[in-house]
């Protein structure tokens, strides 16, 4: 399996049976569900639910049109009716009215054509005709059309996880490096809150221990520990799942670059450091890419 992206085309052509020819045309764009429409001649209406099932298997996300077009090869079977009491009626009526206006009760083969229901002209109906061999060669064209989408959906789904992969390992990096200074960091912040408290109350005496405690305290509450660890994993499992994606994938990168961006913002919360505040910003930038990327993977 390979990540699939969600937009795509498929043609299949082919013979059905001895008497039809049939094209099934499939386009395929962004969805956050498999929205699948199937189009045929209300007299072709019975293939529909064949080519449905053919399409249901190969696809999970993503909104699709498929448009099957049958047409005859050889000529169909056909019956001509005439309403004949209808058309004695239509005459009666206009010797009728000849009698007391100045009209011809008489017709020609053109009027009766254009009289509506007295000529019928019916040939053999899809239904009757569509056997199973028939109906198992316009599967056998949906599944090469079905095919042909999903190569189309797979070449530009490699192109998204080329694309994907060195942005998470972007990603990876940055959290390296913060997690490298996170110790500095904390030691600095601690360092910062006593001299500022120093500062501010030059002339009170205050307890030096109680003031390294409050100090460490609020180098704690900044500490971002546990937000890089769950960072880390979700990066991990995000390589993980583009280098061997699952079938429906799309729906897991989009939640997993959501909780990335989610660590990402509090860590910049508690961020007290500007160097740190700069880092997070281009690694949310980058995520903000990931997640235009991953809308259109299926």
């Amino acid at each position: 399996m390979t990540l699939r992206s969600m937009t795509g085309f498929g043609r299949a052509r082919g013979p059905v049976g001895k008497d039809w020819a049939a094209e099934v045309v499939v386009r395929s764009v962004n969805g956050r569900f498999l929205d699948l429409t199937v189009k045929t001649k209300e007299s072709e209406i019975a293939l529909e639910p064949h080519v449905r099932r053919v399409f249901s298997g190969e696809l999970h996300r993503g909104k699709v049109d498929v448009a099957v077009r049958l047409r005859r090869t050889t000529p169909a079977a056909a019956d001509v009716r005439v309403d004949e009491p209808l058309l004695e009626a239509l005459l009666d009526r206009l010797k009728g009215l000849a009698a007391k206006y100045p009209i011809e009760p008489r017709l020609t083969a053109h009027d009766v054509l254009t009289v509506p229901q007295v000529v019928l002209v019916e040939t053999e109906g899809s239904d009757d005709v569509f056997g199973p061999d028939e109906v198992a060669a316009v599967e056998a064209l949906a599944r090469e059309a079905a095919e042909a989408l999903v190569a189309m959906r797979e070449a530009e789904g490699a192109a998204i996880a080329a694309d994907l992969a060195p942005r998470i390992e972007f990603l990876r990096n940055k959290a390296s490096l913060l997690e490298s200074r996170r110790a500095d960091i904390a030691r600095q912040l601690a360092a910062t809150i006593q001299e500022r408290v120093r500062t501010l109350f030059a002339d009170v005496t205050l307890d030096a221990g109680r003031l390294e405690q409050e100090a460490a305290i609020a180098a704690d509450r900044a500490d971002v520990a546990e937000e890089l660890q769950r960072l880390r994993g979700h990066l991990d499992q995000f390589g993980g799942l583009i280098s061997k994606p699952p079938d429906g994938v799309g729906k897991r990168l989009d939640f997993l670059a959501q909780e990335i961006l989610r660590e990402l913002n509090t860590i910049g919360s508690k961020s007290r450091d500007l160097a740190t505040t700069r880092e997070i910003l281009e690694m949310k930038a980058e995520t903000e890419k990931i997640r235009e990327q991953v809308q259109n993977v299926e």
